[in-house]
């Protein structure tokens, strides 16, 4: 193994990893083992619990009194899934994020395989690993075969690319460099805003693929708002919603153009990006037609 990369001399960690939690008595230990192992050790873990009515809290106090590395925050309410995510990017103080899910866990080398990685090349903004899918019990499902890097030089490629090809989003779990995370609008209010979240990231930088796993999600019903009924997904959105949102992919579309707009790019990458993003609107038009 190759030796750890060493903490820094003042006070702000080199990485810092946002856990935004929500009734995760189940599973918040063993991702919080599984960070609490890392390689690499500077690192700050900030816990978000968006309002539990089960024993997290309890749970992720006892593991703060433990280790000083871990900060404890409790919602005075239920703000949404998106909000507490971005709400610990906001509370981060390191030169690099990870969001790590309640449910999830990683691999020891996680965050010195990435940051070795992203330090040797300045031009990654993200950068992740395979993704092993697991049962409740912890048991191997699939390896995720579809991951790939988005390492074109150009930020209107990388943008349709990713536009194009990315449907399942483990890419969030990966270590993002933390300035250019914030230059984005974070994560989005709405279902499959994730997906809106990485491709406008790729304007601002390459993303870059380990061939090791690196993490190790889990797949049940009661971790992936894929399973349940849109109004019930609509609810850790917006948890006092009444009815479930309409117009998802021509949000998402909307929200790719405002991010093509907004990026710190060249005017031509602009027109390519547009030129690119409207011929994807025109592949989907029944889907959007649907919608409507």
């Amino acid at each position: 193994m190759s030796k750890p990369i060493e903490s820094r001399a003042h006070g702000r960690p080199l990485v810092s990893i946002g856990v935004p939690a929500y009734n995760a008595e189940r599973f918040i230990g063993r991702a919080l083992d599984s960070l609490l192992a890392q390689t690499l050790s500077d690192f700050e873990v900030i816990i978000s619990d968006n309002a539990s009515t089960d024993e997290t809290g309890a749970l992720c106090e006892d593991y703060a009194r433990r280790d000083r590395r871990i900060r404890y925050v409790r919602q005075t309410s239920n703000i949404g899934a998106p909000r507490n995510w971005n709400f610990v990017v906001h509370e981060a103080r390191g030169e690099f994020f990870k969001w790590s899910s309640a449910s999830d866990y990683c691999s020891p080398l996680m965050l010195e395989l990435c940051v070795k990685s992203m330090q040797a090349d300045l031009g990654v903004v993200l950068c992740y690993g395979k993704t092993q899918y697991v049962d409740e019990e912890e048991r191997p499902i699939r390896v995720y075969d579809r991951e790939v890097g988005f390492e074109e030089e150009r930020p209107s490629e990388r943008f349709a690319h990713i536009c194009a090809k990315m449907t399942i989003n483990n890419l969030q779990c990966g270590l993002f460099r933390l300035d250019a995370l914030r230059r984005t609008r974070l994560d989005r209010l709405y279902p499959s805003g994730d997906l809106a979240l990485m491709a406008e990231l790729t304007l601002y930088g390459r993303f870059r693929m380990l061939p090791e796993i690196l993490l190790f999600r889990c797949e049940s019903r009661d971790t992936s708002t894929a399973m349940i009924a849109p109004l019930e997904r609509q609810r850790v959105y917006e948890p006092h919603a009444t009815r479930a949102i309409k117009l998802i992919l021509v949000r998402r579309y909307l929200d790719n153009l405002a991010s093509i707009r907004r990026a710190p790019i060249s005017i031509a990458e602009k027109a390519n990006a547009y030129r690119r993003i409207l011929r994807l609107m025109r592949w989907d038009r029944g889907r959007i037609g649907r919608e409507f």
